[in-house]
């Protein structure tokens, strides 16, 4: 009897050692005047984010293995602009940003790096003329997976600040800046 009292308590213990209640991800965009570009930074939880990439066999690895990995990295690249898109307000519908419509901004995964506190951090960039007045962001970036996934997004220019947050049920967001 006392066994299988231990059995229950250590399977009830066990199923929460790997579990988080919650998921999220971080994204700050500055646009670059010197260099013309958007400048974005995507912070998430590594464990997660390798599990979604292993998932879809974007990876077969580790984060780490795909550094070193030419296909990988690049398709982690394609992953990070399926699910972070940047498209002018008077280009697309937002019934087109969820089609297979080829993206209006494409980011390039100039780096990742996984850190010692869990989180990876990638890093990313496109060439832009001129700074977007009104343009909508799509930042789904794991929610496919998980539900409860929240995402926030962060938008400099100049002196200003906008701040976004994405849920599963608002992944899409129209952000105006005013000069």
């Amino acid at each position: 009897m006392s066994k299988n009292i231990l059995l229950l308590f250590i399977l009830f213990a066990s199923s929460f050692s790997f579990a988080h209640k919650y998921y999220f991800a971080f994204a700050e965009i500055e646009y670059n005047e010197m260099n013309k570009t958007l400048e974005a930074t995507i912070i998430a939880s590594a464990h997660d984010v390798e599990f979604i990439l292993k998932e879809n066999k974007v990876i077969s690895k580790s984060l780490d293995e795909a550094k070193k990995n030419k296909k990988e990295y690049y398709a982690i690249n394609d992953f990070m602009n399926k699910n972070f898109c940047v498209h002018t307000a008077d280009s697309l519908s937002l019934i087109a940003l969820d089609s297979a419509v080829p993206l209006q901004l494409e980011f390039v995964m100039d780096g990742f790096e996984v850190l010692l506190n869990g989180d990876v951090q990638f890093y990313l960039s496109a060439k832009i003329a001129n700074p977007i007045k009104e343009f909508y962001v799509k930042f789904d970036f794991l929610m496919d997976k998980f539900p409860e996934q929240q995402n926030k997004l962060t938008f400099r220019y100049r002196d200003k600040k906008f701040t976004y947050n994405f849920l599963t049920t608002t992944r899409i967001q129209l952000i105006k800046l005013n000069s």
